[in-house]
């Protein structure tokens, strides 16, 4: 059986200085290719999926609190939260925004980054599923989440590599942001389109107030309209209707 510290921090602290060796190595497989963003000077935007081994959540817990604790003193830092799903408190969520490519780059070449992707790697189950992303349907959030706070996180995957595609999807992705930003609920529900040139690919992250809020738009008659003009055979198609997964902030 192995050995599970007490505590996550000194756990973190007995690996870190075994990291610099091989730390770069393994960060470079948690930045994956480098971003496409719009030009060198928009915001960069990217949502990490994180899969830790369940013996180890606490000390994956504590690793993520640093490193995004870290990550919110760097220069051009715009957000770093990261989200614990609710049915499985072993897979987490990172969304982070970076003022420009400049920003971005810098963080995925700093100690910071290179010490977490390296003990990352000893207590995953998976490498991690980044999506490097700008901004497309966004706004300002109207207050911080609470402790109730429901998050959701949703992959939108529109079938077909066909540009019209893309094109044809758009406004109805932008229908449904501009409705749900409205609701009384809703703390935040932000748009974010995947880089070129898989366009057709959006992520979706957004809080409300709590989970009766949460319902209220998944009932909403523009959220019903929305997958009825998205189901398969109509054109533009999803090709993953129902990927929606529920978080709360890690505290």
């Amino acid at each position: 059986m192995r050995h599970v510290p007490n505590s996550s921090s000194s756990w973190t602290r007995r690996w870190l200085p075994a990291a610099a060796g091989c730390a770069m190595i393994a960060a470079a497989a948690f930045a994956g290719a480098p971003a496409l963003a719009q030009s060198g000077s928009d915001p960069v935007y990217a949502v990490t999926y994180i899969d830790i081994s369940s013996d180890w959540v606490l000390q994956g817990s504590g690793l993520l609190k640093q490193y995004r604790d870290a990550s919110r003193k760097e220069a051009g830092n715009l957000e770093f939260t990261v989200l614990e799903e609710v049915d499985r408190p072993n897979r987490f969520v990172i969304m982070e925004g970076w003022k420009d490519q400049a920003g971005f780059d810098a963080h995925q070449k700093s100690p910071d980054t290179s010490r977490f992707a390296f003990v990352l790697e000893a207590i995953r189950n998976a490498p991690p599923d980044r999506h490097v992303t700008h901004a497309f349907a966004t706004a300002p959030a109207r207050a911080a989440p609470t402790s109730n706070a429901l998050y959701m996180v949703e992959h939108i995957d529109f079938m077909g590599g066909d540009p019209a595609i893309g094109l044809a999807a758009q406004p109805l992705v932008k229908a449904l942001a501009e409705s749900t930003q409205k609701e009384p609920g809703t703390l935040r529900y932000d748009v974010y389109q995947q880089n070129g040139p898989r366009v057709n690919h959006y992520a979706v992250v957004a809080a409300w107030t709590d989970a009766k809020a949460f319902d209220a738009h998944e009932t909403a008659p523009y959220t019903k309209q929305f997958r009825a003009a998205t189901v398969m055979p109509v054109s533009p198609s999803r090709a993953n209707l129902y990927d929606q997964r529920l978080f709360k902030v890690l505290d």
